[in-house]
């Protein structure tokens, strides 16, 4: 979706978008579930609903790599989960700071 740069350049829509992503590596789904149900905002609820899918989709990511750590497949899945976590996160937040729109690779669209 476009916005008008009037959308994005708002410092305080910026902060609350980044603090979104960032608040993902430690919070997993609950803070960009928050932003998406408070906040109606095109741009703000746009960047919300992404963080939300990407988190969910880490969740099932984390499942996954713990059944397969218990089976003796993937004892190292764990912990590229959180990296990949971490970086895409931290991505998410530069672009945004900037006031771009920024696509978690590898997600499941859960919410349109």
């Amino acid at each position: 979706m476009k916005y008008s740069s009037y959308d994005r350049n708002s410092e305080i829509d910026r902060l609350i978008v980044v603090a979104t992503h960032l608040a993902g590596i430690f919070f997993g789904f609950v803070p960009s579930l928050l932003v998406y149900l408070v906040k109606n905002e095109g741009w703000i609820k746009d960047n919300a609903k992404h963080a939300l899918n990407w988190q969910l989709t880490t969740l099932i990511y984390y499942g996954i790599s713990w059944v397969l750590v218990l089976v003796l497949i993937g004892l190292f899945l764990p912990w590229l989960i959180v990296i990949l976590n971490t970086v895409f996160c931290i991505v998410a937040a530069v672009k945004a700071s900037k006031g771009e729109y920024y696509r978690y690779p590898i997600t499941i669209e859960f919410i349109k």
